[in-house]
């Protein structure tokens, strides 16, 4: 059985799907000045996410599969499965180097990108555009589907939530994108996680990290808030604190969430499936 730990960083917003996907589509497409794609060295470290620097993309070890999750939905691995990829050939779960740089009159714009994949348009259009011109991927979308999700909800007495102080000073720890905090527990304290200046949408995004499933903001609430979710025990439970198996059919369930007044409900969330009608292996650097 496969165990994980819950608390984790930030990677997710969830947004729309795309409902166009190749680049080529574009008169002209966002594109990377300069790429290298070759095989990953042995023993390099496989980067299971997106490696946006500031002047450009580098991955030491990603597989192609990832990299057109990254390049197609953008709501990150809490939305990511094998049913979002249709027909893809087993040689993209080779793992590849990536090294790609935008050109400098692209730099501004791409140095203003978020900190969130859903907020780096500019790198999604240059993925999709290398994946086309390296890999001659050509691709469409359908409806694919369901994933099993939760929303985040107001509860029946309404939110117990502190608001954010104008100017309030944060304590150090992860940016959120909107300008606040997150600060994740630290062995060997009991699990907490703490929020500062965090938005519904925002703690949402946290929910999905943490539990490997989509949570959708469904409250309603539109303010900054200071909060501090806690663990909740479990006597019965063999693991350690923190920690939630894979198969846990309710894991948001280990954390004291309706403290602050509101609830999660299981969901089924619509989502699309990405048809790979041509790919090949990465043409020559």
């Amino acid at each position: 059985m496969i165990r994980r730990i819950a608390a984790a960083a930030l990677l997710t917003c969830a947004t729309a799907l795309p409902q166009t996907t190749p680049a080529t589509t574009h008169a002209k497409p966002l594109a990377f000045d300069v790429v290298s794609i070759r095989p990953a060295k042995p023993g390099s470290n496989f980067i299971f996410g997106y490696g946006t620097t500031p002047d450009g993309y580098r991955v030491p070890s990603q597989s192609m599969w990832f990299t057109l999750l990254i390049a197609y939905f953008p709501q990150g691995p809490a939305y990511w499965s094998k049913d979002r990829l249709s027909g893809a050939p087993s040689w993209t779960n080779d793992p590849y180097e990536i090294d790609a740089k935008v050109s400098e009159a692209d730099l501004p714009e791409w140095q203003k990108q978020g900190l969130t994949l859903d907020k780096k348009p500019m790198l999604q259009q240059m993925l999709q555009t290398m994946l086309a011109d390296r890999c001659h991927l050509v691709a469409h979308m359908v409806p694919g589907p369901p994933i099993s999700g939760f929303s985040l909800e107001v509860g029946k007495h309404g939110p117990r939530l502190t608001e954010s102080k104008p100017g309030e000073t944060f304590p150090s720890g992860l940016p959120l994108p909107g300008g606040g905090v997150y600060v994740p527990w630290r062995r060997p304290e009991k699990p907490k996680l703490s929020f500062y200046g965090v938005t519904m949408a925002e703690f949402a995004q946290n929910l999905s990290t943490m539990n490997g499933r989509p949570v959708e903001d469904h409250t309603g609430l539109s303010g900054r808030y200071d909060l501090v979710l806690n663990w909740i025990d479990d006597p019965d439970s063999k693991l350690p604190a923190g920690a939630i198996d894979s198969d846990d059919p309710d894991p948001l369930s280990h954390w004291d969430i309706e403290t602050f007044g509101l609830r999660v409900a299981p969901i089924k969330i619509p989502t699309n499936t990405l048809v790979i009608d041509h790919i090949e292996k990465p043409t020559e650097n």
